[in-house]
């Protein structure tokens, strides 16, 4: 394998063939007064209807300060047609205002100017054998291939695609022929024959000739479609080590010429200011190197392909200069792990939704503030971060369905409140109902309700304050000491925090070496957790899991071909909402259980406690999972014999509590094995089981005593940055927190800080005060205290949205908030 070449950001001498007049800073957006918000791509829909007159669209959209859109068909055709054009027009007319464009930074659709890439230039996924000669025909050929189970004949967003597939040649070294490649799409697949139908020639390729046994068939690896009439799009191989074609460059090298075209001297986009990534991963999923297996990025253990796309950031900074804005998403996935990392290279993040895209109960508040919070300390200057209020959430009963949910003002409110704290601009997929003139709708908060002024806060006039900081620090005498983890991450433990009350506010700050073999700007991910009164077997990742299908044979890993799934996150069952272990036992070539395991010191008097659910169809058409948990002593590192300690075959849709007395392994370490079975009849029909809350209780603990385990995220990079986490429905007496950090490299713990209270936010403008209150109880605010000498009133909200909450009246010394509120107050004096 060849060195793959690492790239450290520098000080670039930016010399750059986009050469176009903009000057990103005198952006109203990026200007002193708050709040900053722009409309997001409901300025796109420029096609018939109500805009399709040039001065109506304009009339509706010059009411922030800026707009983001597609106006390209990479992604969905028929934005080309007329947004560029409006879009421009706009920017001459309105030359302070922002003006982006909207761009998958994972996939392109490959209709669309794709002539100039290489095969190698996508990411496939595993590939299968060609077992039958092909010849170089057009129209459609039935294909024999080793495993037709590889490939979709019903995928996509809709459920209406078929997979597009790429037919190799094979080298000596056992890798894709990328010069003898031919596109084709699926027509349908025969799993009895073991045979693949599909259509030749496609994607400006031509039919050729493919030998039995010397070729493979490799389905891309897709995203969407995302618009009914658009189409599977193709991820782009962002690896360092991508095959370069002909002209020896690689799929970035293209990407950042079309780039440089499309908004350099003459190009169609050259009156912008820049663009949004929209999703960028970190990873990926797939075939990089084309040997037919998934290698999803990762070369010697590293996250190649995360480096790569840093890679590409960084190529484009270079030839797009600094006058350019760059963003891409910031808050990918629950998480937030596969989150794009080019600090110093892009100048903000998108947040789609706040906290995240779906947490509307805002679980993962201290999450959301910590990556806003870090990316405006260590993005490129001028930081532009955004949050894209909206919420998407699955609907129970409804597969594929989401919806948005009926939630209170409040819930908006606080989520406006946030992007005051982390001077992040707004813009909204969520609009309030339409104004009285008709226009399409604006928030309140956004434009001071019937005052109707933009940046009518004004400037900040210092940074947020946590009131929760100002209460005793509980862990004044607690140390914090390492943990040892077998699974490639850095712990450390505060044990013993004495609580008093149900909200628990943490601070850590911290800063640590970057993961070996990466760039050095690139930051760690990071969690911290916190658990009391209960072992929690949720909290890290198993020590193994794995499949058994029926018959001979060992346990093996879990193979997604076969069906079988482990993962871990909350899954909800009617309308309550546990940390889950997720599991469906394998059904694809075989039947059989799914497993996973969890090593763990068994203390005195202990009892196992866990609920068991399964999914909304599971009691019609499913026959159950027999839910087994196996015990086996651990010896010198040795694993035992196991022993059955439970078994329960259930295809109920609720939460079935259960305990299991371990009394018997009191003082020994032991390795607990959790197995969901299809059972006796191989039935494995709606079969996606749950293991909820699993837990080992010390001292025969009362359920009403013992601390959920919860966890929320940062980043750690080389400068010392301070964490803050809020948690809430603390029951025991002490609680234990556990700091995670991705990767083994050193890590300095400066300090870390607990505070048994909720934190009110408030931040003090000069124009106004803005307050928030993410906690489940109402908070009281003395506003003498935190802005004294002043006094605040109410706006007067519009008819359509809150006027009982913001009806233009005086507040007094202080204020409630309810739960999971906020205010914004005009200044009196």
């Amino acid at each position: 394998m060849r060195p793959i070449a690492l790239l450290s950001l520098i000080t670039l001498a930016i010399v750059t063939s986009a050469s176009v007049a903009r000057d990103i800073e005198k952006l109203d957006i990026l200007g002193e007064k708050y709040p900053r918000a722009f409309f997001f791509r409901a300025s796109e829909g420029t096609m018939g209807g109500r805009y399709r007159d040039y001065e109506v669209w304009e009339k509706t959209f010059n009411r922030l300060s800026g707009i983001m859109g597609k106006c390209l068909d990479e992604e969905v055709p028929g934005r080309e047609t007329q947004n560029p054009e409006y879009f421009t027009r706009f920017k001459k007319n309105h030359p302070t205002q922002a003006v982006l464009l909207h761009f998958n930074g994972n996939a392109r659709d490959p209709r669309y100017h794709t002539e100039k890439y290489y095969a190698g230039h996508w990411v496939y996924r595993k590939a299968a054998v060609v077992l039958s000669d092909i010849p170089a025909e057009g129209g459609e050929t039935d294909i024999k291939v080793d495993n037709a189970r590889l490939f979709r004949d019903v995928c996509g967003r809709y459920q209406t695609s078929k997979d597009d597939i790429a037919l190799f040649g094979i080298t000596a070294e056992g890798k894709h022929d990328w010069n003898h490649c031919e596109q084709v799409q699926l027509v349908s697949r025969d799993l009895k024959k073991g045979t693949i139908r599909v259509r030749r020639g496609c994607y400006g390729t031509k039919p050729l000739r493919f030998t039995a046994q010397e070729a493979r068939a490799a389905a891309h690896r897709v995203e969407g479609p995302w618009g009914r009439k658009s189409n599977l799009m193709w991820f782009y191989n962002y690896m360092p080590d991508c095959p370069k074609d002909a002209d020896g460059k690689t799929c970035t090298d293209h990407l950042v010429d079309d780039l440089a075209e499309w908004f350099g001297p003459g190009g169609k986009l050259a009156a912008f200011d820049g663009l949004e990534f929209d999703v960028l991963h970190h990873g990926v999923r797939g075939d990089t190197d084309g040997d037919g297996l998934e290698d999803n990025g990762i070369r010697d253990g590293i996250n190649q392909y995360g480096n790569g796309v840093f890679h590409f950031l960084t190529a484009l900074r270079a030839r797009m200069g600094n006058n350019f804005v760059i963003q891409a998403d910031g808050a990918l996935g629950p998480g937030g792990v596969r989150s794009q990392r080019g600090w110093g290279l892009l100048n903000g993040i998108e947040s789609e939704g706040f906290p995240n895209l779906r947490d509307y109960a805002f679980e993962d508040w201290s999450g959301g503030l910590n990556r806003h919070f870090f990316w405006r300390e260590n993005a490129r200057r001028p930081v532009f971060n955004y949050v894209n209020h909206k919420w998407s959430q699955p609907v129970e009963g409804k597969p594929g369905m989401k919806t948005r949910p009926d939630v209170p003002f409040s819930r908006h409110r606080l989520a406006l409140a946030a992007c005051q704290f982390f001077d992040a601009a707004v813009c909204y997929s969520f609009p309030p109902k339409s104004d009285v003139d008709g226009l399409f709708g604006v928030w309140d908060e956004l434009r001071c309700g019937t005052d109707n002024t933009l940046g009518w806060l004004g400037r900040p006039e210092g940074e947020a304050v946590q009131l929760a900081t100002r209460e005793l620090n509980l862990t004044k005498n607690a140390k914090v000491s390492a943990v040892a983890s077998p699974d490639g991450l850095t712990r450390f433990a505060v044990k013993g925090v004495p609580v008093d009350g149900s909200d628990l506010f943490v601070t850590v700050t911290m800063k640590g070496d970057p993961l070996t073999g990466c760039p050095s700007e690139m930051a760690r991910f990071a969690t911290v957790g916190l658990s009391g009164g209960a072992i929690d077997l949720l909290r890290e990742a198993p020590v193994e899991k794995g499949i058994k299908l029926r018959g001979p044979g060992p346990e093996t890993d879990v193979d997604r071909e076969t069906g079988a799934r482990v993962s871990f996150g909350r899954v909800t069952i009617d309308g309550v909402s546990l940390r889950s272990a997720g599991i469906h036992p394998p059904y694809r070539g075989g039947k059989g259980y799914v497993y996973w395991a969890r090593d763990v010191e068994i203390p005195d008097d202990a009892v196992l406690s866990f609920s068991l659910g399964m999914s909304w169809l599971a009691p019609e058409r499913s026959d159950g999972i027999w839910f087994k948990v196996f015990v086996a002593e651990l010896k010198g590192g040795t694993v035992g014999d196991y022993k059955k300690v439970f078994e329960e075959d259930t295809n109920a849709h609720e939460w079935q509590p259960h305990k299991v007395d371990l009394a018997a392994y009191a003082g020994k370490r032991v390795r607990l094995k959790f197995v969901g079975d299809c059972g006796p009849k191989n039935n494995t029909t709606t079969d996606q089981g749950s293991w909820g809350n699993v837990r080992i209780l010390t001292g025969r603990s009362d359920e009403s005593a013992i601390t959920p385990y919860a966890e929320y995220m940062t980043w750690v990079n080389g400068r010392f940055f301070t964490s803050t986490f809020q948690f809430h429905d603390i029951r025991s007496k002490k609680v234990d927190l556990l700091l995670s950090i991705e990767g083994t490299e050193p890590v300095e713990i400066q300090s870390v800080t607990a505070h048994a209270a909720s934190s009110v936010m408030y931040r003090v403008f000069e124009n106004g005060l803005v307050i928030a209150n993410p906690g489940r109880k109402p908070q009281t605010v003395r506003l003498d205290r935190v802005s004294p000498g002043r006094t605040y009133r109410r706006f007067k909200g519009t008819p359509k949205q809150d006027p009982r909450t913001n009806n233009g009246q005086p507040v007094g010394r202080s204020v409630t908030l309810g739960e999971r509120d906020a205010l914004f107050l005009v200044r009196v004096r």
